[in-house]
């Protein structure tokens, strides 16, 4: 679910990308994995083509306001997932998982990026301008799980429960367009899969 909704709104998103480090004696292990990271520019939009060629009549479908601001920054969530309450783990929060991110997406430039990691662990969010990065990034910690959507000390959250009605009303709101789409995605794919079945 929680690679389903940024991908549905707009964000190109890995899942479970592993964070390997050498230790000693040269042999290499996995400390912790990313849960979800996830990019977005900031004109992102799932547009289906219809009637006569030209955006006039074309269909744009809702992103959430929850999770898609407005602004011109391109869009860097580093999340973490959990079952339970949703929190943000300290492996998470570590330097080196946090530079792991950024050097994975590719928003930050080298001579930014101690700064932009120790924004990040303070505050849960980092803004990087134009100016100084040559594209302007909103990189943010989100934590996916129980509890209520909204900042809390540090990150955001947002519930499942809250990314499970998106995904419902979306594909509820969309069926007509979406029915003959067959979905790579697990989640979506099951809960199309059930529409169709109806």
């Amino acid at each position: 679910l929680a690679h389903s909704y940024p991908s549905l709104n707009g964000h190109y998103t890995l899942s479970e990308l592993p964070l390997i480090r050498q230790g000693r004696g040269g042999s290499f292990h996995e400390v912790t994995d990313l849960d979800v990271l996830a990019l977005r520019f900031p004109r992102a939009e799932y547009v289906v083509p219809a009637g006569r060629p030209g955006p006039r009549d074309d269909l744009r479908m809702r992103t959430d306001p929850v999770l898609v601001g407005s602004g011109d920054d391109v869009d860097v969530i580093i999340g973490e997932v959990k079952e339970g309450k949703a929190r943000i783990n300290d492996s998470l929060r570590s330097p080196e998982a946090l530079q792991t991110a950024l050097r994975r997406v590719g928003c930050c430039p080298p001579a930014l990026e101690e700064r932009t990691v120790e924004v990040l662990r303070a505050e849960g969010e980092a803004r990087l301008s134009a100016e100084e990065a040559g594209i302007p990034a909103r990189i943010r910690l989100v934590a996916f799980g129980s509890g209520r959507t909204g900042d809390r000390n540090g990150y955001e959250v947002v519930s499942l429960e809250h990314v499970a009605e998106f995904l419902d009303g979306h594909l509820d709101r969309y069926h007509h367009v979406l029915n003959p789409a067959d979905f790579g995605d697990t989640a979506l794919g099951l809960l199309h899969l059930l529409r169709k079945l109806r």
